[in-house]
């Protein structure tokens, strides 16, 4: 339960941290293809029963700083649950 909790926190600071480069490397431009912006997903569609309406729909956008801080949180994370779990 712990290594799971301190996995999501891991995962999670790498996403705040690279969006937070992502967003101040746009300026640079020497670095700006790390603020690249990559969207994947499913455009959202309407489904209407006349009874209820659905929309449903996906939107992933993740810049190229967040996959490479998700990438060091990963090859982190096990020396960090070995430190402090023992």
């Amino acid at each position: 339960m712990k290594q799971g909790l301190l996995m999501f926190a891991v995962l999670l600071a790498s996403v705040v941290i690279g969006s937070l480069i992502g967003d101040f490397s746009r300026t640079v431009s020497s670095i700006e293809w790390l603020g690249k912006i990559f969207e994947v997903g499913i455009s959202a569609f309407t489904i209407n029963l006349k009874v209820f309406e659905i929309t449903l729909g996906f939107q992933i956008r993740v810049c190229a700083s967040q996959l490479i801080m998700i990438i060091v949180g990963l090859i982190c994370y096990p020396k960090l649950a070995k430190s402090l779990f023992g």
